[in-house]
């Protein structure tokens, strides 16, 4: 039995599929199993990836949604780690060594996670599009930016397959935003640790920007709702006076994401949605003047330009 397995989800991923797999065949850590689920691709994913051999295995599913793909790849490995790696990234070598150090001197840690390069398609580092990794110092304050913002990428992350059984696998309700989910569910049961350094390339391309902003916000406003109904609930974190500490700001982060959806509905037109989450970023902070300049924005029908004016949506900078 491997101890840990690279799971890739892949869909139509011709393009992207062998490095990614190549970057999981190079680590220094030896023995590690690839596992590629491919769900329902039309391109040349199965044959490119049925070309490597063991111990790169491929499993086919039809479901449509990244987070089942997931968990059918998990199910079908019984290694002690998961590692997780999307077909369009790539792992650094020393990546899963790494890792592994940080995870086997705590058994308690749920999740190792790791700092990412932005690459575009052929390679060439994108400097605008690194974040600086976030490290928490324990599991109180990791749960307290979680509550707030995904602070890591699922390429990024080396699951225990012991609290992945204790928490869950992840939710295919959260077609884009289930890793988030799964992070927060695994940081309220265990502590969670980062090795800060680059150790992944997450390639930025037109596939992976394509979903909608609309769809993104609403996905993360409820996984972001449901994380704090959970913690209001939980005997641990439910009176847990320093994790309070961190609840405003995972409230005003919240009311800002209303705030956004309502504004990219009235953009679009959609003046019932747009009222309807503004009224909810109203109800998280009544005393946002942007927020309420939006709402008010939002009641008034929108006009079709004359012919030669500029454009009459809101500024961005709003």
């Amino acid at each position: 039995m491997p101890r840990v397995t690279a799971i890739i989800p892949a869909h139509n991923g011709a393009a992207f599929i062998g490095h990614a797999i190549r970057s999981g065949l190079a680590q220094t850590y030896p023995g590690l199993e690839v596992l590629v689920a491919d769900d329902g691709s039309n391109d040349d994913t199965d044959a490119i990836v049925a070309g490597f051999g063991p111990p790169v295995r491929l499993i086919r599913v039809r479901h449509g949604n990244t987070q089942a793909t997931r968990n059918a790849a998990i199910a079908a490995t019984d290694s002690e780690f998961v590692g997780l790696l999307d077909q369009d990234d790539a792992w650094w070598p020393e990546k899963i060594e790494r890792q592994l150090v940080r995870l086997d001197a705590d058994p308690s840690l749920g999740l190792c996670y790791t700092d990412t390069r932005g690459v575009d398609p052929a390679g060439r580092e994108l400097p605008e599009r690194h974040n600086p990794l976030q490290v928490p110092l324990d599991q109180i304050e990791a749960l307290g930016l979680l509550l707030r913002v995904n602070i890591m990428a699922a390429s990024t992350v080396l699951l225990r397959r012991r609290v992945l059984e204790q928490v869950g696998n992840f939710d295919p309700a959260y077609h884009l935003a289930g890793d988030w989910d799964l992070w927060l569910r695994v940081v309220a049961e265990a502590p969670i640790a980062a090795v800060p350094e680059v150790l992944i390339d997450y390639c930025w391309h037109d596939g992976n920007l394509s979903h909608g902003r609309i769809a993104l916000l609403a996905e993360g406003i409820a996984v972001q709702e449901a994380a704090l109904a959970r913690v209001a609930a939980h005997p641990r974190w439910s009176t847990d006076a320093r994790l309070r500490t961190h609840l405003p700001a995972a409230r005003r982060k919240l009311a800002a994401r209303c705030s956004e959806l309502g504004l990219l509905y009235a953009r679009a037109g959609r003046r019932a949605e747009a009222l309807a989450w503004h009224a909810r970023s109203l109800r998280l902070r009544p005393w946002t003047p942007r927020a309420w300049s939006r709402w008010v924005r939002a009641l008034i029908p929108a006009r079709r330009p004359h012919p030669g004016a500029g454009d009459s949506s809101v500024n961005e900078s709003d």
